[in-house]
């Protein structure tokens, strides 16, 4: 998700993983290594502010809604003539069954109507797409990894919306679920926390993990955690305007502990699958982001709220949507942390990235 000049330098010789430890960098030959980019919209791109779309909006796009701006096409564009292969098969909407096992139906771009109410995409739908581990192969040296929110969280916000936008209750969707009301997504009236998805989500992300590595024995792989996108002060967050739309400020606090949830939950799978042998490190984003998420001002955010633009319900002009997902500016600052852990694992010489406004050095 972002923009930044990044050149990436491949390993010595065929491409078996990283070269030994102490490998002079300047020896180092060029286009020798790959890379496969995994995951959800928070990697595809999705919103505008991320950068433009990477397929004409017209008849034969794959609505997976991938941007110029991802953090996985600023590290295959700036590194081009470098890396041997570069693959992005991200896709907004995918969960992990759609990385793993599970072919996806993309649902493309939506619009918003003049209540703010997301509209299809009028090109769906879309064809199906295999599941994404296809594309890793037994000679992929680098995998990165974005995905885990689409599996309960997100569809819970989305009822979240609906829900508050028909009461002014602070609680309202919390209220719902520990009535049973969304017990057909999964998330049982006696969970409020979710423990049970969280640990549904950290053993599925344990098979994934296994299942790349399985693919590619070499491959080192970095699994991007989820930003801070609700602040900890829901008053921060005006109702009904174009950062968290309908949502009460009471669900607003509620959802954001369930996105860190998520957000543990993979981080903890990276570690164990770490301890167990798989070379995947987990890249956390959430500490660099706290106070840039989609309430904060303008010029500060990196994670945008439901819409670009302040509208009015019944009247329009909301703009294009984000619905809520990070703008260049987070993209970039994750593509300068892979640089960098790529730089050190892969012992190649990088330019120094600079890191997106407001945020800290790489």
């Amino acid at each position: 998700m972002g923009s930044a000049a990044v050149a990436l330098l491949g390993a010595a010789g065929t491409s078996t993983g990283a070269p030994p430890a102490g490998a002079d960098p300047a020896r180092i030959r060029p286009s020798t290594l790959h890379m496969v980019s995994l995951g959800d919209s928070y990697a595809a791109g999705y919103t505008r502010l991320a950068g433009g779309p990477a397929e004409p909006d017209e008849p034969g796009k794959s609505g997976c809604e991938q941007t110029l701006e991802s953090y996985p096409y600023v590290l295959g564009k700036a590194s081009a003539g470098l890396l041997r292969q570069s693959r992005d098969v991200t896709c907004g909407g995918a969960t992990t069954d759609n990385v793993l096992d599970t072919p996806q139906q993309p649902v493309g771009h939506a619009s918003l109507d003049r209540f703010g109410i997301p509209r299809a995409d009028p090109l769906a739908p879309f064809p199906k797409r295999p599941p994404q581990i296809g594309a890793v192969r037994p000679d992929t040296d680098i995998v990165t990894l974005g995905i885990g929110g689409n599996d309960y969280f997100s569809p819970l916000a989305s009822e979240c919306l609906r829900a508050d936008a028909s009461s002014d209750a602070p609680d309202h969707c919390r209220d719902n679920l520990e009535n049973g009301a969304y017990a057909g997504l999964g998330l049982p009236a006696d969970d409020p926390d979710l423990d049970g998805p969280r640990r549904a989500l950290a053993d599925r992300y344990r098979t994934l993990l296994d299942a790349v590595h399985a693919r590619a024995p070499h491959a080192r792989i970095y699994v991007i955690g989820y930003p801070s996108v609700i602040p900890a002060d829901p008053r921060t967050c005006a109702r009904n305007s174009q950062e968290l739309f309908t949502l009460g400020r009471g669900d607003i606090g509620w959802l954001g502990r369930l996105l860190d949830g998520v957000d543990d939950a993979v981080a903890s799978a990276t570690a164990d699958a770490h301890r167990h042998g798989v070379p995947a490190e987990f890249v956390d984003t959430r500490r660099a982001t706290l106070g840039k998420d989609a309430c904060a001002p303008r010029e500060v955010k990196w994670v945008e709220g439901y819409t670009e633009k302040i509208g009015t319900i019944g009247v329009g002009g909301w703009g294009d949507p984000a619905l809520i997902h990070p703008n260049r500016r987070y993209h970039q600052y994750v593509a300068a942390q892979l640089a960098h852990r790529i730089g050190e694992d892969f012992a190649v010489r990088l330019p120094t990235i600079s890191p997106a406004p407001g945020g800290p050095d790489v």
